[in-house]
């Protein structure tokens, strides 16, 4: 459509115009012009060289990096002990804060989640300033202030203009040594962190590489701890204050970098009175112990419904300072390195097992982690695996070309140098660099070092940490993978939570699906009791929970044998209402007319209307099959059009207490869990007055009364004519 307007335009526009100009330009006179004399440089014309073709078969080169000089900056200590660096910048009169101390998550104890909370808390309340106060003066002038932990570290930053330096400065330093850590804050930031909790369950490379970290370091392990909903219902606004007393202190390996349009001599002053009153005091920080791996294996997340594995390779690395650490690092990036590295030529390329095969290391300052891995499809877990095996075996075997591992520290130092664009990059150098108690030399050597590197320098660190000795394998996927995956090494199985599942596989059972449906029927009352109901109404009381916010709602099941059935759920943010006829099925979502449900959720709505349905479930069309008892409940696998449901059955009552499914397009690959608990009877039947909807995104819990047997019109199972 473009390219027609601007050849319109042309038309128009131009070509008129350039006509005009023809016909105004004189005609060419018959008669012969005089000769005029040329130039003597005319008679021998330079030599001119044509243009080099280009061949766009041949591969560029890769020019010399040039040589660069570390960008300039000054450094001072104030009376407290806290290191400054001044990294000057005059393009923009802007001005930057980065400070940083040893206070991350590594060292929250047995409590995990605390150094989080206080780094989420520290912008929220100071004894000067409300949450509000702060946001409002920073809105004010335009500039931004965060702080972060991971790792070992807690991380400030602000920045805005210079003409406000006064003000920002004035309130980092606030926030740094007089936070108050309101209740009231914590209240309402502590269900926006569960909620994200639950969200990280539907990533599985965050699931496995926390299991990495628990098998490489060991469970108990300060850099193995993960924050979870419980660890962080069970922190307190005391916990969070004894955290930033005892770790946030100018003498706890503190630094701070200013980065911007100043001098030291111009700022130190501000500084120095900014901070006076941040005093120094006894840190009882321990070195971390070392690693305590778990046992060699295979350690296996369940996550019914997956349609990709995620598997990663991983083992233990030297610390950051080790001699072997850049050496290693070279050979990591051989695997790793972007769409230059084996990996993508491998597992994606050659293969198509993936579309963004990794390798990495960690960097920790006294020991890290290797790790290699790919999101790879469900039917190709066990040829990944293997590739992947293959690959890194090769690494640490034999050599790469010299000319392969030219290209490598190519990338890689050009990399590092590109960063010098950002100052926020120098001031990172800088500062870890006090945090490893390092010579900033350290990292202004890191170019020349890392290309005097040879091939064989990164197959020696590779040939003492890459070997398949040195290996664990993490695998995040159906539960339907784990036979496969015992071929290399026992397999250990856990939940989302990375809690160990009892047992490594369920116990099998005797029973057949029929028994185990029958006796569930006969624990809800019997089958009579069951056929002689025509319908049920269940009203309920709910509350939905999402990021963090909390409404309160009403409920509205109606059922008519043999599956006819109404639901209307009412909610300050969602009115829904939903029909099924024994035929067809419609929806309605807020004031928007009702209209007929896609075949594939029409279908599973018809099947969910089927009075006391899981008792019918071989009738229905489902493949059923017990998979075994765990955990004390009997565990029925349903399958239906692709789509997977287990139910468990306690294993005393033969009541249902959960089922699990996944919800929504393939692609979003997202798992629900509803609980059915306080059964009482009702006309002779065991109903649950108590349910629970557990997904990543939300969470609906409600109250449950009935009424059975109750009249119900047919026409209350369509929409209303309009």
């Amino acid at each position: 459509m473009y390219r027609a307007i601007i050849a319109l335009v042309f038309l128009i526009a131009v070509v008129p115009t350039w006509a005009q100009q023809k016909k105004q330009q004189p005609k060419k006179s018959t008669e012969q012009a005089p000769l005029i004399p040329l130039p003597p440089e005319a008679l021998n014309p330079p030599i001119v060289t044509p243009p080099k073709v280009f061949d766009p078969r041949m591969r560029p080169s890769i020019g010399e990096l040039r040589e660069y000089e570390f960008p300039r900056y000054e450094e001072a200590v104030l009376k407290n002990g806290l290191k400054v660096y001044v990294i000057e910048d005059h393009r923009q009169p802007t001005i930057a804060f980065r400070l940083q101390v040893r206070a991350g998550e590594t060292f929250d104890g047995t409590k995990p989640g605390v150094s989080y909370l206080m780094a989420n808390l520290l912008t929220k309340g100071t004894r000067k300033r409300t949450a509000m106060d702060i946001a409002s003066a920073l809105d004010s002038i335009g500039a931004e202030l965060s702080a972060t932990t991971g790792g070992e570290l807690l991380t400030v930053t602000a920045s805005g203009l210079k003409k406000h330096m006064a003000l920002l400065l004035a309130i980092f330093s606030d926030v740094v040594l007089n936070p108050t850590f309101p209740k009231e804050e914590l209240d309402k930031l502590m269900p926006q962190v569960i909620a994200a909790i639950k969200q990280e369950k539907t990533r599985p490379s965050q699931v496995a590489m926390a299991l990495s970290r628990m098998v490489l370091y060991g469970p108990d392990h300060p850099s193995a701890q993960r924050r979870t909903e419980e660890s962080i219902r069970a922190i307190t606004v005391e916990d969070i204050r004894s955290f930033h007393s005892k770790y946030v202190r100018p003498n706890n390996i503190a630094s701070l970098a200013i980065i911007g349009d100043v001098t030291l001599k111009e700022i130190a002053p501000q500084i120095e009175a900014a901070f006076r009153r941040w005093e120094r005091a006894p840190v009882d920080v321990k070195e971390l112990p070392p690693p305590k791996p778990m046992a060699r294996g295979v350690y296996f997340v369940e996550r019914p419904g997956s349609v990709q594995s995620t598997i990663i390779l991983c083992g233990l690395a030297p610390g950051r300072k080790d001699p072997d650490y850049e050496k290693l690092e070279l050979a990591v990036e051989l695997l790793g390195n972007g769409f230059t590295g084996r990996l993508f030529k491998t597992l994606r390329e050659t293969y198509s097992f993936t579309y963004t095969p990794y390798a990495f290391l960690t960097q920790g300052k006294y020991f890290n982690r290797f790790v290699a891995g790919a999101d790879v499809r469900t039917a190709v877990t066990d040829s990944a695996i293997l590739v992947l095996r293959r690959e890194i075996e090769k690494v640490a075997a034999e050599p790469a070309s010299d000319a392969e591992f030219e290209v490598l520290k190519q990338n890689v130092v050009g990399s590092f140098q590109m960063n010098f664009e950002q100052p926020w990059f120098v001031a990172t150098l800088l500062q870890n660099a006090h945090y490893l108690e390092l010579a900033e030399e350290f990292f202004k050597g890191y170019a020349k070092r890392m290309m005097a590197y040879s091939p064989y320098d990164a197959l020696a660190a590779a040939e003492r940490y890459l070997q398949p000795r040195n290996w664990w394998l993490i695998v995040v996927g159906k539960p339907d993978i784990a036979k496969e995956l015992e071929r290399w090494g026992d397999v250990y199985r856990y939940d989302l939570d990375l809690k160990p599942l009892s047992s490594a596989e369920p116990v099998p059972v005797s029973m057949r699906v029929e028994e185990l449906l029958q006796r569930y029927a006969q624990a809800l009352g019997g089958v009579e009791k069951l056929q002689r109901i025509e319908t049920v109404i269940k009203t309920s009381s709910i509350t939905f929970t999402m990021r963090g916010q909390e409404f309160s709602g009403t409920s509205t099941v109606k059922q008519k044998a043999p599956n006819k059935s109404y639901q209307r759920l009412s909610l300050p943010i969602i009115q829904q209402e939903q029909w099924v006829d024994g035929d067809r099925a419609w929806i309605k979502q807020g004031t928007d007319a009702a209209r007929l449900a896609p075949d594939r959720v029409a279908a599973e709505m018809l099947d969910r209307a089927t009075l006391f349905y899981v008792t019918k479930l071989p009738q229905l069309g489902y493949q059923c099959s017990i998979v075994g008892k765990r955990n004390g409940a009997f565990i029925l696998r349903a399958v239906k059009n692709g789509k997977e449901t287990r139910f468990y059955f306690d294993e005393n009552t033969y009541l249902l207490r959960r089922t699990d499914y996944q919800q929504g397009p393939e692609e979003s690959d997202m798992t629900f869990s509803e609980y059915y608990d306080d059964y009482k009877p009702v006309e002779g039947v065991l109903l649950p007055f108590r349910e629970r909807l557990e997904s990543p995104m939300f969470t609906i819990t409600s109250t449950n009364s009935y009424q059975i047997n109750v009249p119900l019109s047919d026409t209350e199972f369509e929409p209303p004519k309009e």
